[in-house]
């Protein structure tokens, strides 16, 4: 078995905030491969722009743009950025100590699949949506804001960005690498989580696909099991739970507000889904609340 450089936390992680980031860019070059090692730490990996070579744990992968990594210390990875000539690509490396990890795991308790992360035989890696991406990249780059010197500032606020980062993306348990949905797939997904893209249903779902409905419908059943709508109306019954019991706010108005377009089928499918009508499903939260 061949030997890996083993990158120390002192020389990678500031030892006195217990973290370092770095938000590296580059122009093609012949030094924009990075060797296979492994770490005594943790990192994050985001590719921000352009597409990255990945050499993990013996296999190839093509990070997009969003594709967000999260590298064990005994991950073996490489990198090669994929930028064309006189094109910038860029990547953030956030590292942090193996004591930072420990009391994130505990801080997040036992219902966050910290174990399921730490043994899954691949990194578990998320792939953001444009703007989930850009929402990340500014909460990193505020760390610049920071005084340098003050490191127990930057400890506070690193913790806080990792936490949001775990719990934000991580907080599912990792799948297997044999899955093999594509990534415009994931994203469309991600996407979709959104209000204002579910209460407007598979249109918008098509939209932003840039996919037929058809190719939509059949890509959905094939990798998740469901059609597009069940999809969709599972989203918006979900949304809808939770206003019925966060809020008073009368079913109609939950009804419209999670996007359907008539209470009759809103009945029908909140049904279908939890197995109860909605009068029923608040009722019954409201009696197990008191």
């Amino acid at each position: 078995m061949p030997e890996y450089a083993r990158l120390s936390a002192a020389m990678n992680v500031d030892t006195k905030a217990e973290c370092l980031y770095h938000i590296a860019r580059y122009t093609k070059s012949s030094d924009d491969t990075v060797k296979a090692h492994c770490h005594e730490y943790y990192e994050i990996f985001l590719t921000v722009d352009g597409t990255t070579t990945h050499f993990i744990n013996g296999i190839t992968q093509k990070l997009t743009e969003g594709s967000l990594v999260f590298i064990r210390p005994d991950d073996v990875h490489g990198f090669t950025h994929d930028s064309k000539d006189g094109e910038t690509s860029s990547h953030i490396n956030l590292t942090f100590t193996t004591g930072t990890a420990k009391l994130l795991f505990e801080y997040l308790s036992d219902s966050f699949p910290a174990k399921a992360l730490l043994e899954a035989k691949m990194p578990p890696t998320v792939y953001l949506t444009e703007h989930e991406k850009c929402r990340l990249v500014e909460k990193i780059e505020e760390l610049n804001l920071n005084r340098w010197s003050d490191k127990n500032a930057l400890k506070i606020r690193m913790r806080a960005i990792l936490a949001d980062i775990f719990t934000r993306y991580f907080s599912s348990t990792p799948k297997d690498h044999g899955d093999d949905t594509p990534v415009w797939l994931l994203r469309l997904m991600a996407e979709m989580e959104y209000p204002e893209n579910f209460k407007l249903g598979l249109e918008r779902m098509t939209y932003l696909s840039g996919k037929s409905r058809e190719h939509l419908s059949r890509s959905l059943k094939k990798y998740r099991g469901m059609t597009a709508s069940e999809y969709v109306n599972g989203l918006r019954v979900n949304y809808a739970s939770n206003l019925l019991i966060s809020t008073n706010i009368p079913i109609i108005d939950v009804c419209f507000d999670a996007g359907f377009g008539s209470l009759s089928y809103f009945y029908r499918v909140f049904a279908d889904v939890q197995g109860i009508t909605p009068k029923e499903f608040r009722e019954k939260h409201k009696k197990e609340s008191i």
